[in-house]
């Protein structure tokens, strides 16, 4: 796969991600305010979930899917052998990365689509944390607070569990245990593959100058 395969991919994968998070993050605020792609699948808010419920979505979305951003800007920086700008696989138009104008775009394009992701994975995670309630799938108590919770025995992902802002017992399934673990393991993994890339984009620099 050449580079500008690489970049077509990532810059499409980017963009969705973004989309995705941008939505998810404004129906939590019950904003009208959505972005919308023409593609068989549209991000657009519902008004049967809660704000509650597109948190969980979107932190759901973010930790199983946001990985592949920096995992392929890394892929990209480590074939890269112009400037640290130009490792960045961003590209709008036939700007020229390294330029001043360029390395002011790939910066705000490193901040929108590397960034904001990690920004809204902690809105999700603390918007849960201050109102999801982890409730039983009948409308019976009882109801706790807290992504861990789990308010009576069951076994994992038994559809015993759901997350709601505690109006009432309907929301998504969740299983308190389970989803909270694998949201911070994905996530950490996303940080871990955005560290690699800013160390291979200051190596890239490195060898330019040298």
């Amino acid at each position: 796969m050449n580079q500008a395969t690489l970049r077509t991919i990532w810059i499409t994968v980017a963009l969705l991600m973004f989309v995705f998070i941008f939505n998810m993050h404004s129906a939590t605020q019950k904003s009208d305010f959505a972005l919308v792609i023409k593609l068989p699948i549209e991000f657009k808010a519902s008004e049967n979930i809660t704000p509650v419920g597109y948190a969980l979505h979107g932190l759901r979305g973010l930790a199983l899917f946001f990985w592949l951003v920096p995992f392929l800007a890394w892929l990209h920086a480590r074939r890269e052998v112009k400037s640290a700008a130009a490792a960045f696989p961003f590209r709008l138009l036939d700007v020229e990365p390294s330029s001043g104008p360029g390395i002011v775009i790939q910066t705000i394009a490193f901040l929108l689509l590397l960034g904001a992701p990690f920004a809204s994975a902690w809105h999700f995670w603390t918007f849960l944390t201050m109102y999801g309630q982890v409730c039983r799938n009948r409308m019976v108590p009882p109801c706790e607070d807290g992504l861990w919770s789990r308010p009576v025995s069951a076994n994992l992902w038994d559809h015993t569990y759901r997350m709601t802002d505690g109006s009432s017992n309907n929301g998504p399934t969740y299983e308190p245990m389970f989803e909270p673990a694998l949201s911070l393991l994905l996530c950490g993994i996303a940080a871990g593959f955005t560290l690699l890339l800013i160390v291979e984009m200051f190596r890239v620099r490195s060898r330019v100058e040298a």
